[in-house]
């Protein structure tokens, strides 16, 4: 696997980008522009890229196409469109979204988020879209997400039936299927299920922990790596199995300092798992 990052660092030009990130030893990446920045940008960055060996792993939307202000989901959708499009012309492995919220919140829990019709509309608009754009080098591909589609394994398998196209593919954020305590003290078994079920359209994956707060109710929380309960070995020896390149990013974290330390916490501890050239530590300037 190639384990990168869902983070840009501060950077004056895209070769300075691409020699901060492989100076630090990470060899996958978030596309750092949108579709709105300038071509000639846009191929620098694919240039760069290409020359320090960075694999673009993802073109991110973090829209929904649903929102109840029909303004607001019509630019939504336009995004999602131009998005996979600029996936499509970086050749990046997906472009990657949530399913979207069906309240004023793109990534927030609603009633409605649950409703059958939604998740029809889900599949009629993925298929337009790889209609549109006829993908031949990315996919669009949904983040789970606890409280909307796809929220289950085989939730993920029975969407990517019913959409029914190439252009349609997995993104795998294992811990987003994490949805309660059953979940929470089962996760080899979530695992087992998640990686038999979907691994065959796996374009790109995110890697970070959990942990189960003390309480009286529920609360799974994101952590630092190696401070929660996330089975960290039992997800990467999976995705240790997918082909070679397959892109893992870690994300979430505020600074390139931190993203260095999660790093370096997978050298200490699952050296294993780490690609050619990402076994030696960084050093920040």
């Amino acid at each position: 696997m190639r384990i990168g990052i869902n983070f840009a660092p501060p950077h004056d030009s895209p070769d300075q980008w691409a020699e901060i990130l492989v100076e630090h030893g990470f060899r996958a990446t978030s596309f750092p522009v949108d579709y709105r920045a300038p071509v000639s940008l846009i191929d620098g960055y694919v240039k760069a890229a290409k020359e320090h060996d960075l694999r673009i792993a993802e073109v991110g939307v973090w829209d929904s196409p649903h929102f109840p202000d029909l303004a607001r989901a019509k630019a939504a959708r336009e995004r999602c469109l131009e998005q996979f499009r600029l996936a499509e012309y970086v050749q990046a492995d997906c472009c990657v979204n949530v399913s979207g919220a069906a309240g004023d919140k793109w990534f927030y829990c609603y009633r409605e988020n649950f409703d059958p019709a939604l998740y029809q509309k889900n599949v009629e608009f993925v298929q337009r879209l790889c209609d549109t754009v006829k993908p031949r080098h990315t996919v669009y591909a949904l983040e789970p997400m606890q409280w909307m589609l796809p929220w289950s394994p085989q939730q993920y398998q029975q969407f990517l039936r019913d959409v029914d196209r190439k252009g349609c593919g997995v993104h795998m954020d294992v811990w987003n299927f994490v949805r309660d305590p059953y979940t929470y003290t089962h996760q080899e078994e979530l695992m087992d299920q998640a990686f038999s079920l979907l691994s065959k359209s796996i374009a790109s994956c995110h890697l970070k922990d959990i942990v189960l707060r003390e309480g009286t109710t529920v609360m799974i929380q994101e952590t630092l790596l190696g401070t929660g309960g996330g089975k960290l070995g039992c997800y990467l020896d999976h995705l240790s199995r997918l082909p070679e390149d397959t892109p893992l990013l870690l994300e979430h974290l505020n600074t390139f300092q931190e993203y260095n330390t999660a790093m370096n916490f997978l050298r200490e501890h699952f050296p294993q798992y780490l690609s050619s050239g990402q076994g030696r530590p960084g050093t920040l300037t």
